[in-house]
């Protein structure tokens, strides 16, 4: 995989099949071989994580094929205009009825929470529910297998009551259980300088407790120096810590 950091928690991963744009919300998108079809995976309806212009843009950079992700909280009045949605009830796959990402083209495959799905380019994935909005992602290709936390993180500050922080943290680690029997590859967490104190309570949980080989900050804004505040408090990840730059 060739995994590039646009920007706050998008990042463009490209295997020998396609491209998988996660979480675009703005940035400049490298040159693509327009040839390569491109997934467009989103998290959640949230405007720092979803921006529908995504689509205009692949386009006009001549991209030929581009199908989408969508979890079930996207508004129909929020998809790209003059895409077709297609059937819950449909597999989409490889089989020789169905050529390589033809059935996805311009198309929204909509996803919802703690369910697996098959998809072209010899792509599965399984989502999780977010402790925020929306879905979280578990992609696995012939590359490896890759982990895009949209919002599922364990969201508290030095604010949050006592009850909550039990609530929002137990949540949080619920929904990460289905992760801790595999073995990650690349996985994109939240490291959000919002959060004060317990702006790494989440992204430390994920590394001590699930089998993952690279992890990429993210969800950060315009604040990149929270992953070298992490790196100078836990030195002992820096092996495994990607800085996005």
């Amino acid at each position: 995989m060739n995994i590039t950091y646009i920007y706050h928690s998008c990042f463009l991963v490209e295997t020998a099949e396609c491209y998988y744009l996660f979480d675009y919300y703005k940035g400049e998108l490298p040159a693509l071989d327009v040839d390569k079809p491109v997934l467009v995976f989103v998290s959640h309806s949230h405007q720092d994580h979803y921006n529908p212009a995504v689509f205009s843009m692949l386009c006009a950079m001549g991209v030929k094929k581009i199908g989408a992700i969508l979890p079930n909280d996207i508004k129909l009045k929020n998809y790209p205009e003059g895409w077709s949605l297609l059937p819950e009830n449909m597999t989409v796959n490889t089989s020789p009825d169905h050529p390589y990402m033809d059935v996805l083209n311009n198309h929204i495959f909509k996803v919802y929470h703690d369910r697996e799905y098959t998809l072209p380019g010899h792509t599965h994935i399984r989502t999780l529910l977010s402790t925020d909005s929306g879905v979280a992602f578990l992609l696995t290709c012939p590359e490896g297998v890759f982990y895009h936390a949209g919002d599922l993180n364990d969201w508290i500050t030095e604010d949050t009551p006592e009850a909550e922080r039990r609530q929002m943290t137990g949540s949080f680690r619920a929904a990460l259980r289905p992760l801790k029997e595999l073995s990650i590859d690349h996985a994109c967490l939240p490291l959000d300088p919002h959060l004060g104190s317990h702006y790494a309570d989440g992204f430390l949980y994920f590394l001590k407790n699930i089998d993952v080989k690279k992890v990429y900050p993210m969800h950060f804004g315009d604040k990149p120096e929270i992953a070298a505040r992490f790196l100078e408090e836990y030195p002992e990840y820096q092996e495994r810590i990607i800085v996005p730059t």
